[in-house]
């Protein structure tokens, strides 16, 4: 046995072990009764002692590492060398119009000053104080001031002063105090001397590179303590502050995402000594996010030292756009060579927010000009382009074996929406991802060994909302194949709304996809060629009609051809398989005869001696009521010359649902695929118990 000690070894007792084993090899105490004696705690405190120094000199190689950082100090030091920031907190930014009645006509104007404050509506119990970062000021029309589109944000105007000395503070670094700031807020002046009034504002350093000795800059970095620090330039990249100097900091502190959605704003003083003062919400509260974690840091820092703050691919934008603005839930960048058409010279950004599904006008001029236009490559622009919502109605029927589980019905109701809105979170909800009707369906089948079946039902929602005004055109695109109907099944809208018939009453209607027959399959569109077809492979066309039958050409091993020879008949559906003839992955799908169906609005009529209801179409003496084309092929909805005077809903939307002619969508460019969380019957789950008989 060696007598040397094991230096391996990190764990208290195994330490401790390791020292009474190399003690016994020494002839004093081969048998030494180590337990009862007092040398004992002699062993404890060394093994102490020696698991002390092993944990310390373990977190500090830790520490020495981003990856295996855990203080924050540590990590913000390493993302520090790559030139890294970390984002503080941002506030919430509102838009709202002014009114402010004078109960006078003359002329004249008025202003509201920078630093003007507002009060939300309660959230969780809690209002919000807002401010105005800017001056405005409007001329007086009729006995009104009006101020159109003003931002407020949320949070309090903090000033500071520093007077610098070289002798105390000889590295010209400034402590913000406030761990609330908004750094995107932050403005730096300088003048000269305490007596002197002149003012420079220095503007946040972003590119070393191309800094003079001149240039007025300074540069932000967040300290060991956590809160957020300026220094200046030495002169050589970047101008000093002189001796005596006085740096004035302005600044927001801010509550970081909770304002998010406030509304209702009042005013707290008056404009101008007037009292009657009127304020409308544009957009809601929205933007406010909380600083960078740890874990966000250490991700984003290797992040932005690639793309070192110059946007050229697409991961470029998306990574530097999530990291100075975070409100955003998803991202997707795309070149003007892949949109539809082609836009040369342009890049295309579409973005999801945290909370809700609209991006106010206020955040996409923002994003525009003080994030992309930066750091674009100067011969590209960028162009903020909305997102592109299908909405997702998923019901779920489960069957299962009630002898083979404990759960009741609204533990297995509540079990599987669960499952379906934790596969909408991974799945959905995203750009660039794919709802998979087979894969849903087996998460749910295996959730439970009692599940003897489940079907699943589902349909994908357009909205839109009219004009209730003037009559107006809508064209609904949802990016995959619709299913037609010989009956209204597939195809429905929500929620009614109200029209005027041709005699000019008031109808409470809802739309509807005109009812067809169907016939056969009228062409096959060759998808893929494949390659090495040494002889003719035969085409299956497979659905719910019967009889369909096509025939293909082979040109140079590749299929260059299907011709139909039957069309069958009774097809809503079909799709075609190309086996044999010695080659392989060449892909077709079936057109159908009928691309195109029609669309009506329809009300219900009670009658007059029985109540029953009566399905009335609207206007059907005209063009026999059809308001509206379906290209089930291109899966297109338009709607002609529509003019409601209201809608029954808060938000003045309405969802048109359809079933795909798929199972499988994709989430691509600006098109995005969600659960709608606004309504309670986007997933509906039933059960029905299975009972078998014993005999």
């Amino acid at each position: 046995m060696s007598d040397r000690l094991r230096v391996t070894e990190l764990d208290f007792d195994a330490i401790k072990t390791n020292l009474k084993d190399f003690l016994r090899q020494q002839s004093e105490f081969q048998d030494y009764d180590f337990e009862g004696a007092g040398l004992n705690v002699l062993l404890d405190i060394l093994a102490y002692n020696t698991h002390y120094n092993a944990y310390y000199t373990n977190m500090i190689a830790n520490e020495s590492f981003l990856d295996s950082a855990l203080l924050r100090n540590s990590v913000v030091s390493h993302a520090k060398k790559l030139g890294y920031t970390p984002r503080s907190k941002r506030a919430a930014i509102a838009t709202v119009n002014i009114a402010v009645d004078t109960a006078n006509s003359s002329p004249g104007s008025s202003t509201i000053s920078k630093g003007f404050n507002f009060v939300s509506n309660e959230i969780d119990g809690r209002s919000f104080n807002f401010t105005t970062l800017s001056s405005y000021t409007t001329a007086k029309t009729a006995n009104t001031f009006v101020f159109s589109n003003i931002e407020i944000y949320e949070g309090q105007i903090v000033t500071y002063n520093y007077v610098q000395s070289n002798l105390s503070n000889p590295k010209q670094i400034f402590n913000i105090p406030d761990a609330d700031i908004d750094t995107s807020t932050l403005k730096v002046s300088i003048r000269p001397s305490v007596s002197n009034t002149d003012i420079t504002i220095h503007n946040l350093a972003d590119d070393i590179l191309s800094l003079t000795a001149t240039d007025e800059v300074y540069f932000l970095q967040e300290g060991t303590n956590g809160n957020y620090q300026i220094y200046f330039g030495n002169d050589v990249f970047g101008k000093s502050v002189p001796d005596g100097g006085v740096v004035s900091l302005e600044y927001l502190t801010c509550s970081g995402s909770i304002p998010n959605s406030s509304n209702n704003f009042v005013t707290v003083n008056t404009i101008d000594g007037y009292t009657n003062i009127v304020v409308d919400s544009i957009s809601k509260a929205a933007g406010g996010s909380e600083r960078e974690t740890v874990d966000e840091i250490k991700f984003a820092a290797p992040l932005n030292n690639l793309s070192q703050n110059r946007a050229v691919t697409k991961n470029d934008y998306i990574n530097l756009i999530q990291q100075k603005y975070p409100y955003f839930e998803a991202v997707n960048v795309w070149g003007g060579e892949e949109n539809d058409p082609p836009v040369y010279g342009k890049v295309f950004v579409s973005a999801k927010p945290a909370l809700g599904f609209e991006v106010t006008d206020t955040i996409k001029e923002y994003v525009k000009e003080q994030i992309l236009k930066p750091i674009s490559v100067l011969t590209v622009t960028p162009e903020i382009v909305d997102v592109d919502y299908n909405y997702l109605k998923v019901e779920s029927s489960i069957y299962y074996d009630q002898n083979k589980t404990n759960l009741n019905d609204s533990e297995i109701i509540s079990a599987v929406r669960q499952l379906i809105l934790n596969y909408a979170d991974t799945n959905l909800n995203q750009f660039n991802t794919y709802f998979n009707y087979s894969g849903l369906e087996r998460s749910i089948q295996d959730y439970s060994s009692s599940f003897t079946s489940n079907e699943i039902d589902f349909r994908v929602g357009k909205k839109f909302r009219p004009d209730l005004t003037t009559s107006n055109t809508y064209n609904l695109e949802f990016g995959f194949q619709l299913r037609r109907g010989s009956t209204n099944d597939t195809f429905f809208s929500t929620p009614d709304f109200t029209i005027l018939d041709s005699d000019g009453a008031q109808r409470t209607c809802f739309f509807e996809e005109i009812p067809s027959s169907f016939t056969g399959v009228e062409s096959v569109t060759i998808l893929n060629g494949g390659f090495n077809y040494t002889s003719t492979p035969t085409v299956n066309i497979i659905g719910d009609g019967v009889g369909a039958t096509a025939l293909a050409t082979i040109v140079n091993g590749k299929v260059s051809k299907i011709t139909v020879t039957n069309p069958g008949i009774g097809y809503t559906t079909a799709t075609v398989r190309i086996t044999g003839g010695g080659g392989s992955i060449a892909q077709a799908s079936a057109v159908l005869e009928g691309r195109y169906g029609s669309m009506r609005i329809s009300y219900y009529k009670p009658d007059e001696v029985t109540s029953e209801q009566t399905k009335i179409v609207l206007n059907s003496t005209v063009n026999s009521g059809i308001v509206g084309v379906i290209d089930y092929v291109a899966g297109k909805i338009t709607i002609n010359d529509f003019n409601p005077i209201s809608v029954n809903n808060n938000f003045g939307d309405i969802t048109i649902y359809c079933t795909p002619n798929t199972n499988v969508i994709q989430s691509s460019l600006n098109k995005m695929l969600v659960l709608d969380q606004d309504d309670p019957t986007s997933v509906v789950v039933k059960t029905t118990k299975i009972r078998w008989a014993i005999t």
